[in-house]
C-alpha cells in the first residue's frame, strides 16, 4: 500500500537527500589534496580529532547526523608522541597517524576548548585511561558497560566537570531509513534490553529509538570548542 505524501514532507525528504548527496561529494572532491597528517599545528592533551571512519556502519552514522564526522578521539601527548584514545574495538590508544590512516581520504578537524585547564586535561585523560578495555558499543546507549566513539570524550570531560555536546534521542536525528534501520536489523538480537525483555524486531527499534546518545557532530558543534584544523573542503 502507497501512502501520500505531502508537499512538507516530500520538502524535508529532498533537502535530507540534498544535504546527504553534498557531504559525499565535498568528501570525494578534491582527494588529492588529502594531506596524512603533515602540518598539524601544534596540539595539545584534551584536544578532539574527528574524521569519516570507513566501518560498515558510518554510512548509516553519516546519513542519520547528516555529518561528516563519523568517529572521534582524544589527543594525547607524550613526549614526541602523538596518540589518539578512541573506542574501537575496545577503548585503546592508536599512533596518530595511522588514525588519520583509517579515516575517509585522510580528512580530519581538530577542535580544542581553549579554557581548558592543566588539572581538567589530566582529569579528562585519567577518566579516559579508566576506560581502556571497554568494548565498543554497536547500540551506542548510555545503559551499558560497552563505550561508542563519541561517549568516550563525553565521559572523559565529564569527569573534569565539564558538559559537551548535546544529548538527544536517537529518534532525533534521521535514524528513521532503509540504510540505519538495516543496521539495527543486523545487530538487534544482541541488544541485552531487547534480548531480556523478549521484544521482536520492530519493538526493539522503537525501543532503540527512544534511546538517548550524544554524537560527534553534536560535540564539533559546541559552542566551546575551536577548530583549529581542518583539510574537509567546508
Amino acid at each position: 500500500m502507497q501512502y501520500p505524501v505531502s508537499e512538507d514532507e516530500a520538502a524535508i525528504i529532498y533537502n535530507k537527500f540534498l544535504t546527504i548527496l553534498l557531504l559525499c561529494i565535498c568528501l570525494t572532491a578534491g582527494s588529492l589534496y588529502a594531506t596524512s597528517g603533515s602540518g598539524l599545528p601544534p596540539l595539545r592533551n584534551g584536544d578532539l580529532i574527528f574524521q569519516t571512519s570507513t566501518s560498515s556502519q558510518s554510512s548509516a552514522i553519516l546519513v542519520a547526523t547528516a555529518d561528516p564526522f563519523t568517529h572521534m578521539g582524544i589527543i594525547k601527548i607524550e613526549g614526541k608522541s602523538i596518540r589518539v584514545i578512541e573506542a574501537a574495538s575496545v577503548v585503546k590508544e592508536t599512533p596518530l597517524n595511522d588514525w588519520i590512516g583509517r579515516g575517509v581520504l585522510k580528512r580530519i578537524a581538530i577542535y580544542r576548548d581553549v579554557g581548558l585547564t592543566e588539572e581538567q586535561t589530566a582529569r579528562i585523560l585519567s577518566a579516559a585511561k579508566d576506560l581502556y578495555g571497554k568494548p565498543y558499543d554497536i547500540f551506542f546507549s548510555f545503559n551499558n558497560d560497552a563505550i561508542y566513539c563519541s561517549e568516550l570524550p563525553y565521559l572523559a570531560y565529564r569527569a573534569a566537570g565539564i558538559s559537551i555536546g548535546k544529548i538527544q534521542k536517537v529518534s532525533d536525528l534521521h535514524f528513521d531509513n532503509f540504510v540505519v534501520k538495516r543496521l539495527i536489523r543486523q545487530r538487534w538480537q544482541r541488544h541485552a534490553e531487547c534480548t531480556s525483555k523478549q521484544y521482536d524486531f520492530e519493538r526493539c527499534y522503537r525501543h532503540i529509538l527512544q534511546q538517548d546518545l550524544i554524537t560527534p557532530a553534536s560535540i564539533a558543534n559546541d559552542a566551546k570548542f575551536k577548530k583549529i584544523y581542518s583539510n574537509y573542503l567546508f
